[in-house]
């Protein structure tokens, strides 16, 4: 039940609910709603403005809980679609019948409680066509009764039974006395109250004590308890969902007032900017008139756009803000005005819309902003030579949640790199205006924060660069803010490195990174006996394992397309002298010969032969990623770094199975057993066949089974472009004392097809 308080009520012409935790309430105080500020809207029909009643005039509840009369509702209804005119959404109808959508009861007490309490309302008998005044009322038969038909109601069988009040006694009464009482209609139950609710899926209704017993006793498989408890529980679920809701309700509101904020603030500015337009350009106003309006038109053009865009998100989040409340007020009133099983009636369709509107994503930030200024150049005495190029308006549409951040590793010692800041707007469009205000913030491993200077290079490069001297190797933290908003707040991190493995080992970095610009090195291998092939949109490029930096423990065929494990000791592993023509260290694999990160999209295959000769429990056998230079060989694996993406597979700690396994930045994403057995016999022999689409665009990578045409795991948001470090394909095998690996690369002409799982997965 509900009551209204007075601060709610006189503060605005809308209806409050306000929710309590008894579900049945006797204190009369406690339901005495204040007639004169319950919305007339909410009693009357939404189109015909008829009120409801309980005939012909239904209140029926869409899944929206936006209500309309029996009558109205059925004009909504086009090709089995009804489409509620006040939230423009669509429904199926429920068994094709419009009276399948619930009846919000509520509204008929509160019609009633209004018409006893209002002053000059005349209320005329419901029983009988002599529209005579009423006397009396029927709680059971929910009607009003004139004197004779009062004295009929009490002296028939059927009725004389029924609770008849006096008119007079109702002015005085709660609205607890016009709520209509429910009882069992099963023959021979004598009109029982429902005591009970069959939790039961086939079930899901209010019943009688006899029908419990009867009907839906716990051996045949029903779940009764009692309608009061589960009233609670349900209203109690309704309230903390409208507890969200109305969190969702702020949001929206802290929203529309920052739009409406800068929407001001833009007016304001768009005068202050024109004035200081008009006081420069004063100075000078024959020759360059026509360039301050230019600019004038310009900035109205800007100011424009901006509005418009705030207008469209003005309206869209109103709409939502709007069906919130709505949703909001229904729930609240069924949950104060209904009875328990007329609550439980439609619980599951003011929950679902709840839900909905709470899991509904919006906006929070305003799509626009009020960030204009004027630029003052080749101004004063110099303005006849630079008059092309005098003034401009500076402002940015840029919205910082589309703010794309590319975190670079950089170098100790050296002032490099170490994020480039791209603008877009709400669009998704790139925005390439300079001067924007942007800040960033570096935290080292320490905790210690430092202010990175951030350069526009915008008109060579179309982007911001953040630029750091890293004192302290480690990963670190970049926070950036644009337009005073952290675009953000868990950061970007890269890393500050020495350009050494953490072993002391150095492998040829300067080599690899020679092969990524295309610049042939002495005793590498650059280029192969096959081409690059091109299936439609998609290139399969032509590479090979990097025979000259693999580890010790792999051995290479000599065409260099197959590599697998020698059959070393562990004590042999790292013997020889780590300096010895740059190979290898801790990663027990090797990379591609080149790099990937030209736009377009790239697919290669590997296919997989492995034979399980000792138990594997939950060591590693083999993997396959995509990483930055800067991460190889930093460990046995690439797995637990940000600027790695890999595949693997591994005996699992969660379900006891050789898995494949993707990983990233130390995160498992998926497993999928390779074999049934748990754990692998030694004998076991799997055969597999991957492929592997990388989109350098979208920034995708797609891992597909060759065989099966079925997507293994698919990766986004990959750190990779032509302003980005390349990205390497590399290849490991570990533990060779358990597992016989052979890794078979097909690239090239060798590709016969693209998997179509793959290819689809893309336009997802």
């Amino acid at each position: 039940m509900s009551v209204f308080t007075s601060q709610e009520l006189s503060s605005s012409n809308v209806y409050h609910p306000v929710m309590i935790h008894s579900p049945r309430v006797s204190s009369k105080a406690s339901l005495r709603p204040q007639i004169e500020h319950v919305r007339q809207k909410f009693l009357e029909c939404r189109i015909c403005r008829n009120e409801y009643n309980n005939n012909d005039r239904k209140p029926r509840v869409l899944p929206c809980l936006h209500s309309f009369c029996d009558q109205c509702v059925k004009t909504l209804v086009t090709r089995d679609i009804i489409k509620c005119s006040s939230c423009k959404e669509g429904y199926d109808i429920p068994g094709g019948d419009t009276c399948n959508f619930p009846v919000d009861e509520s509204r008929e007490y509160l019609i009633n409680y209004r018409k006893v309490q209002s002053k000059s309302g005349q209320i005329i008998c419901e029983e009988c066509d002599l529209k005579k005044m009423a006397t009396s009322r029927c709680r059971e038969c929910s009607q009003f009764l004139c004197s004779e038909c009062t004295y009929a109601h009490r002296r028939t069988k059927i009725t004389k039974t029924h609770g008849v009040s006096s008119i007079d006694d109702l002015k005085e009464a709660t609205l607890e006395e016009y709520q209509h009482v429910h009882t069992c209609k099963v023959p021979g139950h004598d009109d029982q109250p429902f005591a009970f609710f069959c939790y039961s899926k086939s079930c899901d209704k209010a019943v009688c004590a006899l029908c419990a017993v009867k009907e839906h006793q716990e051996s045949k498989g029903h779940e009764i308890r009692s309608i009061d408890d589960v009233y609670l529980e349900n209203r109690r679920a309704v309230e903390v969902l409208t507890s969200d809701l109305k969190h969702r309700q702020l949001s929206a509101d802290d929203t529309l007032a920052s739009i409406e904020e800068i929407d001001s603030k833009l007016e304001s500015q768009q005068t202050s900017v024109a004035e200081e337009i008009d006081s420069v350009f004063d100075i000078c106003q024959k020759i360059v008139e026509r360039r301050r309006n230019e600019l004038k038109n310009k900035l109205d053009a800007i100011v424009k756009a901006k509005k418009n865009r705030l207008q469209r998100q003005t309206k869209e989040l109103g709409q939502h803000k709007r069906n919130m409340d709505d949703a909001s007020e229904v729930a609240g009133s069924v949950a104060t005005y209904s009875t328990p099983s007329g609550s439980l009636n439609i619980k599951d369709v003011i929950k679902h819309r709840l839900r909905d509107l709470v899991e509904k994503p919006f906006e929070t930030t305003p799509h626009d902003n009020a960030d204009i200024k004027f630029q003052q150049s080749c101004l004063g005495d110099e303005f006849q030579k630079f008059i092309n190029s005098c003034g401009a308006i500076l402002a940015t549409s840029a919205y910082p949640p589309n703010t794309h951040v590319e975190p670079h590793d950089v170098i100790i010692g050296e002032k490099e790199v170490a994020m480039v800041v791209y603008l877009f707007d709400v669009d998704g469009k790139q925005q390439h205006e300079g001067k924007v205000d942007i800040r960033a913030e570096v935290t080292s491993p320490d905790g210690k924060v430092t202010q990175a200077p951030v350069e526009d290079y915008t008109h060579s490069d179309g982007c911001y660069k953040v630029l750091f001297l890293g004192s302290k190797t480690g990963k670190h933290k970049g926070s950036v803010y644009v337009l005073g908003e952290d675009v953000n707040p868990e950061g970007f991190f890269f890393y500050v490195v020495t350009g050494r493995t953490h072993s002391g080992a150095t492998f040829n970095r300067d080599r690899l990174r020679s092969v990524a610009t295309s610049t042939p090195v002495s005793g590498s291998r650059t280029t192969s006996p096959g081409v690059d092939l091109v299936l439609g949109d998609v290139t399969c490029p032509e590479f090979v394992f990097d025979i000259s930096i693999s580890h010790e423990s792999i051995e290479i065929s000599e065409d260099a397309k197959s590599m697998k494990a020698k059959p070393l000791k562990r004590s042999h592993f790292g013997s020889s002298n780590p300096t010895e023509s740059g190979r290898l260290l801790n990663y027990r694999g090797t990379m591609a010969n080149v790099p990937l990160y030209k736009p377009g999209l790239f697919y290669f295959e590997l296919a997989v032969q492995y034979r399980v000769t000792r138990l594997i429990r939950q060591g590693s056998l083999f993997e396959v990623a995509l990483a930055r230079l800067g991460v190889v060989d930093k460990h046995q694996s690439v797995d637990c770094f940000p600027y790695a993406w890999a595949v693997c597979a591994r005996g699992c700690h969660v379900c006891g199975k050789v898995c494949l396994q993707t990983w990233h930045n130390g995160q498992l994403l998926t497993h999928n057993a390779l074999s049934p057995r748990t754990p692998s016999p030694p004998g076991t022999s799997v055969r597999l066949r991957y492929g592997f689409l990388l989109d350098t665009v979208k920034r995708h990578w797609i891992i597909v089974d060759a065989k099966s045409n079925k997507i293994i795991f698919h990766f986004k948001n990959l750190v990779v472009s032509e302003l980005s470090e390349p990205l390497w394909p590399l290849f490991g095998i570990q533990n060779s004392e358990h597992i016989s690996v052979v890794f078979q690369l097909i690239t090239g002409n060798d590709v016969n097809s693209i998997p179509e799982a793959a290819t689809d997965a893309l336009a997802i």
